[in-house]
């Protein structure tokens, strides 16, 4: 199945271009097994190619990314047993179960809102996520900003990683797969970092 998937994201993204990132990126924020380490590696060749530029890919797969984890915010601002009543109904056709949605929720109650820009980067949390940020009325402004940047920058590394090293960017996915927690480690440092700084940028601008 894996192995079909790919394929024919890779004849998506050959065939329409932009139009094949944009559609990949937003059916991937809600359906678990479309990897974005094959959408924006892939497209990231392409763009070495000539063939796409590789800015108005990133800029592409961002705003698709985000307006693919608009659908499950909506849903959990419903309420939790909403959640649980659609993924009875539909989970199995996305691939999402009530242990995955229990796992995001975890992670959402322990990290708050800023897990919404750190998840944008981890499988399978990040098509849940949107979930608990729903489900506890998150901030739809917030919600928005958190998603856009942690999806710009998971768009970006992989895009760019598949831009330089050309024919070779099906090597991303294992490097991304074999190094993942590192990666996290990294993303979780910049995002305290980003959040601390708009602490401090507040607290100055009261005091």
């Amino acid at each position: 199945m894996i192995n079909s998937i790919i394929e024919w994201l890779v004849n998506l993204i050959s065939s329409v271009g932009y139009w094949g990132v944009g559609l990949a990126m937003f059916i991937e924020s809600f359906f678990a097994p479309i990897p974005s380490e094959i959408i924006l590696p892939f497209s990231g060749f392409v763009a070495s190619k000539g063939n796409l530029n590789i800015l108005i890919v990133i800029i592409v797969a961002t705003i698709a990314a985000y307006l693919g984890s608009l659908p499950f915010y909506f849903i959990g601002k419903l309420g939790e047993e909403k959640v649980l009543s659609f993924l009875k109904k539909f989970g199995k056709y996305l691939f999402i179960s009530d242990k995955d949605l229990k796992k995001g929720i975890e992670v959402f109650e322990k990290f708050g809102n800023r897990f919404v820009l750190l998840g944008r980067v981890i499988p399978i949390i990040r098509t849940v996520i949107s979930f608990p940020a729903g489900v506890s009325k998150m901030n739809f402004g917030i919600f928005s900003l958190y998603t856009i940047i942690g999806t710009a920058i998971w768009s970006t590394i992989l895009s760019l990683a598949g831009f330089f090293l050309g024919s070779k960017w099906e090597n991303v996915s294992i490097f991304v797969a074999r190094y993942e927690k590192v990666i996290i480690g990294i993303l979780l440092f910049i995002t305290i970092v980003f959040i601390g700084n708009k602490i401090l940028k507040f607290i100055n601008t009261k005091s």
